[in-house]
């Protein structure tokens, strides 16, 4: 699973649960534990325990089209490129959610295109998530020089506390290190600041763990289906107008006019989605039946001489749809424009600090 996030307190509960538990000895890792079973390793030769003796250890387990694991890569970055020379290792552990996300060749892709230079385990089969008793995207272990656990985070958010403490770590081994004080939230970030509110938000559309709302037209799920959209709609459910084909994990959309259409209520939407074989395709995005206006337009949006709104769907990966000014219900609706576009997954986060804009 993904982590999510209703409200603040649902993160601090959590994290004081995962502390108890530490402490009672449910999770088992208390030392690092060897990387063995990757697939492929990107940026480094594979890496043990022994070799990493007398470095601070940052183990991230993450899955690049996962919303939450993206929003903590500004801080991964800014660190390793702080403390590497003093003694920090960064270790990106990348076990896949989806079929096409554990393609070592597509994690390679990602890896570039996220700007990520740590080392990284291509974990396809599981055998380190397993390893080490993960069960949820993102998860950072903190290990000292030792290989001792000392620090271990589910989901996004305590910044500042690992970076502390991985300060601490650096100077305890040498206490003339100058460091630079620790990095201000990003905007992004509004969860932990003074007066943030996380609203509620739809729940993660995973294609594969939600049913299509409105009915095909067709009994052969093998074939691609014509839908029909009523245009009567509920909050949090999919409904498909044209040509589809449902597989295990995604949609994919069969040519003709069609879309994708989903009620929401939010303020960050992303969609995971995946090309046609033969090539990149656009497909326009709509918010409440007009183009996504600037102001509340995701980094992947583009717009066309008429003023449409569209993302170029080239690689199998989330695109960053809608930051929206504040938060409120919407209906987005997404519509390919060539046969064999794949949507996966449509995620949402919802935290702002009001008046902070």
């Amino acid at each position: 699973m993904r982590f999510s996030r209703w409200h603040i307190v649902v993160k601090r509960i959590a994290a004081a649960l995962l502390a108890l538990a530490m402490l009672c000895g449910a999770v088992q890792i208390q030392s690092i534990q060897r990387f063995d079973g990757a697939e492929r390793w990107i940026n480094s030769p594979p890496l043990d325990p022994a070799a990493l003796r007398g470095k601070v250890v940052l183990v991230d387990f993450w899955e690049y089209t996962c919303i939450n694991c993206l929003r903590t890569l500004p801080y991964l970055r800014e660190w390793y490129k702080r403390y590497a020379a003093d003694g920090l290792v960064i270790v990106g552990v990348h076990t896949p959610e989806f079929g096409f996300s554990g393609d070592a060749n597509n994690v390679k892709q990602a890896v570039e295109r996220l700007g990520i230079t740590w080392p990284v385990a291509v974990d396809s089969d599981r055998a380190i998530w397993n390893r080490y008793g993960v069960n949820v995207w993102p998860m950072e272990m903190l290990f000292d020089q030792n290989g001792t656990l000392v620090e271990k985070n589910a989901g996004e958010g305590n910044y500042q506390i690992t970076e502390a403490r991985i300060q601490q770590l650096l100077r305890a081994q040498n206490p003339q290190l100058h460091l630079p004080p620790v990095m201000a939230l990003l905007p992004q970030d509004s969860y932990d600041k003074p007066g943030a509110v996380c609203y509620p938000q739809t729940h993660e559309i995973l294609v594969e763990a939600n049913p299509i709302a409105n009915p095909n037209h067709f009994g052969n799920a093998s074939q691609d289906l014509s839908y029909t959209d009523t245009g009567r709609h509920q909050d949090g459910q999919m409904y498909l107008e044209g040509y589809w084909r449902a597989t295990a994990q995604a949609v994919i959309y069969g040519g003709g006019s069609g879309y994708f259409d989903l009620p929401y209520h939010a303020i960050q939407v992303m969609a995971v989605m995946t090309p046609p074989d033969r090539g990149p395709s656009r497909v326009d995005v709509t918010q409440d039946g007009k183009p996504i206006a600037h102001a509340d337009a995701g980094p992947d949006i583009r717009y066309d001489s008429s003023g449409m709104s569209y993302v170029t769907v080239d690689a199998p990966r989330a695109y960053d749809l809608l930051m929206n000014q504040t938060f409120g219900e919407h209906d987005l609706r997404l519509s390919p424009q060539s046969y064999g576009v794949g949507i996966y997954d449509i995620a949402f986060e919802s935290c702002e600090v009001p008046g902070a804009k």
